[in-house]
């Protein structure tokens, strides 16, 4: 698998596994398990995905088997919400690291990422009912602020320790990276993991991360299955919202699959070649092996010009996720966009 070279030197492989809602007890750990068996080398996960304990039973079982190194794995987590510093308390962010090693199983973290730049009071979500209501609105019973600077800290104290190798962020936009990278800690982060794919292309913050050193990783680079109310896709081959109807998702778009047609491959198969091509770490999602073994046949072939032009005219800046609040990743899928 092709890799890119972070800014501490370390290479990381271009595409991944996405371990987003891949909860089910057995789905996981088979995906995983089958992932690592057939060329697999980076795995993307996260603390708040709530399985990591089903991702080390799976690499542990592999690695114990003999045939692959933990040495040749590169595994990104992420420190949640609910453990950033709060009321100046650093052991939160110490604590939660610990417990993702304990559930991985493993001695040290490749790449550990701030998941947000919010900071939750709660410790437990699902004391409160859950992070948000059904209409993606943050559960009105959260208490939470935009904190990042003070985590940030305690996060370069985990690299000095040698419990991760790299740190970076996740959802972070240019204004608050510009923050970091004049702060006080001197480190630079070495990855934003951000929703990327052809309708929303991230060009003016992937060339300000380009600029500082920073690599762009991708998630949801096929799209996204989340559903709330007010949903909207853009219009084929147009470029702003058509909401509430008229539009498609990435993997129905007709310009994507025109695409997949003329080189024989599958929608999913362009849009993570896309991803390579404008520099993005990719990391698709999925339980299923077929599909497995098709995410990662994206090397020996190319889009042309012609298709990146034509993809290019998708671009609109939407979003299938969404923030916390206003002015944080506004889309028009959040409850409050328009109003």
């Amino acid at each position: 698998m092709a890799t890119v070279t972070l800014n501490t030197g370390a290479k990381m492989p271009s595409v991944g596994l996405g371990l987003w809602k891949s909860n089910e007890d057995a789905g996981v750990v088979n995906a995983t398990k089958f992932a690592l068996n057939n060329g697999y080398q980076l795995f993307d996960g996260a603390a708040g995905y709530g399985n990591e304990h089903l991702v080390g039973q799976a690499m542990a079982e592999v690695f114990a088997a003999g045939e692959i190194k933990r040495e040749k794995v590169f595994v990104v987590s992420k420190l949640f919400q609910t453990h950033h510093v709060w009321d100046g308390d650093p052991s939160r962010v110490h604590a939660q690291c610990d417990k993702t090693l304990k559930d991985l199983q493993l001695d040290y973290i490749d790449l550990y990422l701030m998941h947000w730049p919010f900071a939750f009071e709660q410790t437990d979500l699902a004391a409160i009912g859950g992070l948000r209501l059904p209409d993606g609105t943050p559960n009105p019973k959260l208490v939470y602020k935009m904190e990042y600077m003070e985590t940030w800290n305690e996060m370069c104290k985990l690299l000095a320790a040698g419990k991760v190798k790299a740190i970076g962020v996740s959802n972070f936009s240019q204004p608050q990276l510009q923050e970091i990278i004049d702060g006080p800690s001197g480190v630079v982060p070495a990855v934003n993991q951000c929703e990327a794919h052809p309708y929303l292309p991230q060009d003016e913050l992937r060339a300000f991360c380009d600029k500082n050193g920073i690599k762009m990783m991708a998630y949801s680079p096929l799209g996204s299955g989340d559903s709330y109310s007010g949903k909207s896709f853009p219009a084929a081959g147009t470029g702003r919202f058509e909401c509430p109807s008229g539009g498609t998702t990435l993997l129905s778009n007709s310009v994507v699959n025109a695409i997949a047609t003329a080189h024989g491959k599958n929608p999913g198969q362009v849009l993570i070649r896309w991803s390579i091509q404008k520099g993005f770490i990719c990391i698709p999602k999925s339980v299923r092996e077929e599909r497995l073994l098709q995410n990662r046949a994206v090397e020996d072939w190319e889009l042309t010009a012609d298709d990146m032009t034509a993809l290019a005219a998708l671009g609109c800046d939407f979003r299938y996720g969404i923030g916390y609040e206003t002015g944080h990743y506004d889309c028009p899928n959040a409850p409050w966009f328009g109003k």
